[in-house]
């Protein structure tokens, strides 16, 4: 996927001053929160390695880049929303941060809802685990920064038509 003008991680900002510092320097992000945002950049890109380098998990300690490629390579992320934040700033040692992630896979829709624990060692932020529910066929809300119309780019970064893509 070509590198987007404006970061996938809905904050506004231009993705080089976003969430593509910390792809380029993984162990970066000052605070839980960007942490987050930026893996969920990272995974809408499929930059799998950044999201290995990223996380600490409890169940799967050794999951490599491949791996996570294996089991998301098919499922296109449209939008977050971050919903909630606790602890997790440059002073913190843990973090939460509570999210709702829009996604499609082939013709449908869904949303991930998790509230996801950080934890900072070292002076690094890891994502350690999460609570997640995913619902299939959910409405994407739409928000002002998605009115767009059909013979438009993508908000994905796919390069598509938004009529050809998630419209």
């Amino acid at each position: 996927m070509p590198t987007p003008e404006n970061c996938l991680c809905g904050n506004g900002s231009p993705y080089e001053i976003c969430c593509g510092m910390y792809h380029n320097n993984p162990g970066t992000a000052p605070t839980a929160e960007a942490l987050m945002r930026s893996r969920y950049s990272a995974f809408a890109l499929g930059n799998f390695d950044y999201i290995a380098a990223t996380q600490k998990l409890e169940d799967e300690p050794n999951q490599t880049g491949e791996d996570v490629k294996d089991s998301n390579q098919s499922t296109q992320w449209i939008k977050l929303e971050i919903n909630a934040t606790e602890n997790g700033l440059e002073k913190d040692k843990t973090g939460m941060v509570s999210f709702s992630a829009h996604f499609k896979e082939g013709k449908h829709i869904g949303r991930l809802s998790e509230r996801s624990l950080f934890k900072k060692v070292k002076g690094q932020w890891f994502y350690i685990s999460g609570e997640h529910e995913v619902q299939k066929n959910t409405p994407l809300v739409k928000n002002a920064a998605m009115n767009i119309g059909r013979n438009d780019p993508c908000l994905c970064g796919s390069g598509k038509k938004y009529k050809k893509c998630c419209g």
